[in-house]
This record gives C-alpha cells, structure tokens and sequence, in this order.
C-alpha cells in the first residue's frame, strides 16, 4: 500500500471536511469522494489499524438506529467508538467516517458502521470485520436494487467472502435473512420470542412469503410484520432457528414499548415493533463484543431510536414525533403506530425522489395509508416534499383528501404551517423521507435553541 498516497488523501479529506464545516454543511460523503480518487485502497489502510474491530450493520430497515444502539452501548462501556451516525452508508460516507473517527493515539477502537446493502461486498475483505450484522430485507429503492431478490443476493454474496473469524448476527424471525446464513462462519441469531402488541394485516405485504430454498409457501405459527415471524417450510424444512439471544413480553407502556431481554426489563421510547427488534440485535452484538453486562442493565432501562427514527422532539414547546419512512413495510409499521396513540394529532407526509431517497415512489401505493381513516383522532394532514401531488393523490385515494393540504416542494413551509396551526394538547407527527429527514430535524431543534448533532 502507497503510506504516501494514503497521507495525501487523509489530508485532502480533512481539509474538505474543514471547509464543509464552517459552511454549515454535515461533510459526511464528500470528503470520502475526495480521499478515494487520491487512494482507492483507502479503506484497507483503515482495516489494518482497527485490527478486525469493526461491525458492519447492513440490511433493509434499522441500520442507523441499531448502529446507534450498539455505539452507545459501547461508548457506555468505555470504548473508542468510530460511527457513521447519520446514515451515510455508501463507500464515501463510510470512508469519510474512518478519516474523521480514526485517531492513532486511540490503540483499540472499535468501529461500528452502517452499511447498504449493495456496497457491502466492497467493504467487507478490506476491512476484515470481527461481526456483520443483518436486519431485515424488504423491498425498498426499487430503482436501484429491481426486486428484494436482488438485495438478498448482494448481503449473501458479501457474506461468502468474509473472513473465517467473523461473526454473522442474523434475524432468526426473517426467512429472507436466515435463507443467507453461511456454512462456514459462526452464526448469533436474535429475534422476537413473545409480544402482547398486535400483528399486521397480512396482506400489507411479505416479501418473504415463499421458501427462498425451494419455493414452497411458509407457513406460520406466529406472526408479527412483514415476513417476520415463526415461520416453517413443509416442502423441505427450512425454520426459524431458535435464538441464541431474544426479546420476550413485549408491551406498550408510557409512550413506548417496554420488553424482557436476558431476564431484565428494558424500555424504548418508541411505540413501533420493529425499534424492539432494532434494540435486539444491538442488544445481541453488545453481548458478543463483551459489553460488561452491568454497562447493559444500566442502558437498557432506557433506550431510545433519536435522530428521526420515532423521534420525540419539541418545537415551541410542542410534540413532535419525527421519523423516516422509505418503504411500504417501514411505512406500514409507522402508521400502525400512530393508531396506537390517544392523542389528537396532525400529521406532516414529505414524500421526496431524490437520488437518495429512491427515485421509484410506487411503493406508497402498497402502503396501508387508509388505516389512517380509522385514526378518529387524526384531524389534519400536510402532503409536502417533491412529489407532494402524488402524495396528495394517495392520500385522497385513501378518502382523506378532506383532511390533506398539499404543499408543493418546501417542506419546511409545510411544517411551519402544521405547528402554527396545531392546537395545545395535540401531537405532531412528520413522516419524511431521507433527504428532508435532517433538514427537518434541524429545523425544528433550532426553534428550542437546542444545538443539532454535527
């Protein structure tokens, strides 16, 4: 490896990130542009000095709020963390997190990066993981990836060529994820063993329906979202596989879920199921990577998603729930939680189809927006972001359009209106795609003086 070229693009990446910075602007993609075209074997560089203590989270839904959970479960425990928190999950983002995170007078970091799912196999020899780390697959940016198929193939492939001595954490409760567990390497699978709260309408969706192994129908026993559940193939007896470490009596309670895990009982500030399933696998790593278990005890009282994934937030001293939604089964487990609250409530859509976003915006024609129509509580709706009329469209398909305004592009305007107009007592709910995701956020921290994450 060129120590020369590595030194140079070290530098450039920092010097952009400098510039970025003082302009206001994140600097999370950028710089890793930058470093790559000077260094294009950069990332093994960063491989060799962590020493395999990196975890890769890849997967469909929960990359970011699982990585988050296991940073700060391990930040708890006195590590040296390196996370690409804000999602920037593609090879830039990734290698500007490196560069930024990486201190050589800090022996024993650990990294903990969220990766997607078509970039893994890019990543995972140079940087030699001691675990990769798998959610979920459902159907998501569908101009980029065609069919879930094609997603499954990628993390299986990647997975094949990792290194011998990496741990493979799986979701026992996804057919689709357990089709991929590989032969050669240890396997930990989580999951979900009991819950109180109720399962989704079937018919909002399983990708997973059929045997990946021989095409057969599963069948269920128990079923939670999705695909998710307990599942068994009669054709040639492909199963769930019991999990080495599960989440057990899963309830509401006081504004978000409280749940057993290894005999202790924990809380998360969020009212959705699959932020329970998130809390597993971090939860599951945290035990791998020997996070001391009175380090977990502590933490797991109180968890919660932050950075707009179900999100509590105030604004003007108002609540305000802020979360991404980027996929019919994400979408669908959202809303299935704004049914569950007692409160009045108006409610903001930001549909975008931006780059980043996912180009292809057919997947709100699969979501279950008409169980809003039995959301008596629900008074008025925003449809707002690039594709507002659509948006717009959907929700009057839905036979909500006598609550909908549409407000084409500024989605910053739409939630302005939405908190001027929101009486006391009520909540606010933002649903975002990502690229209004932060802006939003910012936004709405800005108005209690509470500085944003950089």
């Amino acid at each position: 490896m060129n120590r020369l070229r590595v030194h140079l693009a070290n530098t450039a990446a920092k010097f952009v990130k400098w510039i970025l910075r003082i302009s206001g602007k994140k600097g999370t993609t950028l710089p890793g542009k930058v470093a790559l075209s000077i260094c294009p074997t950069i990332l093994a560089y960063y491989g060799e000095k962590l020493q395999g203590n990196v975890v890769l989270i890849t997967g469909t839904n929960g990359k970011t709020t699982t990585s988050n959970l296991l940073t700060q479960f391990l930040r708890a425990d006195g590590r040296n963390v390196i996370s690409n928190s804000l999602g920037a999950n593609l090879i830039q983002g990734i290698v500007s997190a490196l560069i930024d995170g990486y201190d050589k007078s800090k022996p024993g970091q650990t990294a903990v990066i969220e990766v997607d799912e078509a970039t893994i196999s890019k990543v995972i020899e140079p940087l030699q993981p001691c675990a990769v780390l798998v959610t979920n697959f459902f159907s998501d940016q569908l101009d980029r990836f065609g069919t879930v198929e094609t997603v499954v193939k990628f993390v299986e492939d990647a997975l094949n060529k990792a290194p011998l001595h990496t741990r493979i954490v799986l979701n026992a409760d996804d057919p689709l994820v357990s089709s991929i567990a590989p032969q050669k390497q240890n396997v930990t699978w989580y999951g979900v063993n009991s819950s109180t709260l109720p399962s989704s309408d079937a018919r909002e969706g399983a990708d997973g329906k059929y045997c990946r192994k021989c095409g057969t129908e599963l069948a269920y026993t128990r079923y939670h979202y999705g695909q998710l559940g307990f599942y068994r193939c009669h054709g040639c007896g492909f199963k769930r596989a019991k999990p080495d470490f599960a989440v057990d009596h899963v309830r509401l309670h006081e504004g978000g879920i409280q749940f057993s895990f290894n005999g202790q009982t924990g809380f998360i500030s969020s009212p959705s199921l699959y932020n329970v399933y998130n809390a597993s696998a971090a939860l599951t790593a945290a035990h791998f990577l020997g996070v001391n278990r009175d380090v977990l005890s502590e933490q797991i009282t109180s968890l919660s998603t932050g950075l707009g994934r179900m999100e509590r937030l105030n604004a003007s001293g108002k609540p305000v729930l802020l979360t991404l939604v980027k996929n019919t089964t994400g979408c669908n487990q959202v809303l299935t939680a704004l049914q569950q609250d007692e409160h009045p409530s108006y409610l903001v859509v930001v549909l975008n189809d931006r780059a980043a976003d996912g180009t292809d915006i057919s997947w709100i024609e699969q979501t279950n927006f008409e169980k809003l129509r039995t959301f008596s509580r629900l008074e008025r709706i925003w449809a707002t972001g690039t594709r507002a009329a659509d948006m717009g469209t959907r929700l009057e398909k839905a036979e909500l359009g006598r609550l909908t305004k549409v407000v084409d592009g500024d989605a910053l305007s739409a939630v302005d209106q939405a908190l001027t107009a929101l009486p006391d007592g009520y909540q606010l709910y933002i649903l975002s795609t990502y690229t209004s995701l932060y802006a939003i956020r910012d936004h709405l921290l800005a108005q209690e003086r509470v500085p944003a994450e950089g």
